[in-house]
């Protein structure tokens, strides 16, 4: 059945003016499953049962010229009456409604996740999802891994749940977020009896921020690790400091890996950035060997007892009589020390 032209852009500008922009999945693809892919399911050198094989088009090459519904074959066999063979023709709207989709740029979906900022394929498909918190590996990668995305799978350029979808128009609310606090972000101060962190540098993108649920943070000291206490899976904080209370020992790499719950993300796609200190000792200026903070006569005699007896080393302050800084302790050291307090020149 020929459709005259008039008739056609009549139908085109009454769909345009109630609906906008057509959505593929509930509009076009139920069209074809109805009338169509009976005969072009995977067969005939033509598959219209969904979107991606529509757009690798048939034997002869494309069938939808994205923008141009008339030089778009699909359109072509569809409103000349040829597919579906038989006497059962799409109606006019249905054949007006993809000249639409085609005109729109014959769009996959017209929902999604919009926010680049978001999980995308390129990066999970490198591994950047993947993170180590001790003896346990967070994969929350999509890779077609059961366990992790279901049947989605980038590597095959689908678009998995959450992830940011580049052509999509209209945001559904679906994003899911990789950003948390690591490196630099995160500033430690060395306490006596623990260790404090402030990560308020970190800056998630705005939209990221809106979903922030909660921050959790685990502690790792080689393969062991310990929930910070207030930032464990239980708790719901989103303050973005704490003190971790503990005996640490000195030279002793320590690890943080902090998790943000996002709304959106499950359990195994927390977000989570690792941090490292090493707690060093803290040494008083040279030559306060008692740590009060002044310089006389008592740092010269402790100096000059703990060279005799060869312990300078294990004294609490001992590193403070290193007054030359070769690593030694010795008689120069000990002169170094009283000229300074003669002179009232230490600590300068």
């Amino acid at each position: 059945m020929i459709r005259s032209v008039t008739k056609y852009f009549l139908l085109v500008c009454l769909f345009g003016l109630s609906f906008g922009l057509v959505d593929y999945d509930s509009e076009i693809q139920p069209i074809f499953n109805l009338k169509c892919t009976q005969c072009h399911g995977n067969s005939a050198g033509l598959d219209l049962s969904s979107y991606a094989n529509i757009m690798l088009g048939s034997n002869n090459g494309d069938v939808v010229i994205p923008y141009n519904h008339s030089t778009s074959e699909l359109w072509i066999r569809a409103n000349s009456g040829q597919m579906p063979p038989g006497n059962d023709d799409l109606t006019d709207e249905q054949v007006g409604l993809i000249a639409q989709w085609i005109d729109e740029g014959a769009l996959g979906s017209s929902s999604g996740c919009i926010d680049p900022n978001a999980y995308n394929c390129e990066d999970s498909m490198a591994g950047e999802y993947i993170n180590e918190v001790g003896p346990i590996i967070y994969d929350y990668s999509c890779d077609g891994d059961l366990t992790h995305a279901g049947l989605e799978d980038c590597s095959e350029e689908e678009i998995c749940e959450g992830y940011y979808d580049p052509e999509a128009t209209e945001d559904d609310g679906s994003c899911r977020y990789p950003q948390a606090p690591h490196g630099d972000e995160v500033v430690f101060d060395i306490e006596e009896n623990g260790i404090s962190a402030d990560w308020s540098a970190f800056d998630p993108p705005s939209t990221a921020l809106e979903y922030l649920d909660s921050y959790h943070v685990q502690r790792c000291v080689g393969e062991g690790c310990t929930w910070v206490a207030g930032f464990t899976p239980g708790d719901i904080n989103i303050t973005t400091s704490f003190f971790d209370e503990f005996v640490y020992e000195d030279g002793v790499e320590i690890k943080y890996a902090i998790a943000v719950k996002y709304q959106n993300n499950p359990y195994w796609g927390w977000a989570i950035g690792a941090s490292y200190v090493t707690p060093e000792s803290s040494c008083p200026d040279l030559g306060d060997m008692n740590g009060d903070g002044g310089y006389n006569v008592l740092d010269i005699v402790a100096l000059a007892n703990c060279v005799l007896a060869n312990n300078c080393i294990d004294q609490e302050n001992g590193c403070a009589g290193d007054m030359n800084g070769d690593g030694g302790y010795n008689v120069l050291d000990i002169v170094a020390l009283a000229n300074c307090v003669l002179a009232d020149t230490c600590g300068g």
